[in-house]
């Protein structure tokens, strides 16, 4: 499944009041929720950190694909894929 969203009420909220250093916070348990039900999480960008928040989930065994968008943390402490 692939989703894309070009709005999000929360990080709206941490810009306005100055507050974006927590937004990895509340963007990273996407990627625990999605282990949770035996998915995996890949995501590029966040509305947060730029103008979309690109969701891919896909089966946690579809190792062929997990292998493609290899999981990093970037400067800023996002969980990100490649």
């Amino acid at each position: 499944m692939y989703y894309e969203f070009t709005k999000c009420p929360i990080a709206d909220f941490a810009r306005e009041h100055n507050l974006s250093e927590v937004m990895p916070a509340m963007c990273n348990p996407d990627y625990t929720a999605m282990e949770l039900i035996h998915a995996r999480l890949v995501r590029k960008i966040t509305c947060a950190n730029g103008c979309v928040c690109d969701y891919t989930i896909c089966g946690d065994k579809d190792e062929e694909y997990l292998k493609q968008h290899e999981e990093y943390i970037d400067d800023e402490s996002y969980r990100r894929n490649k």
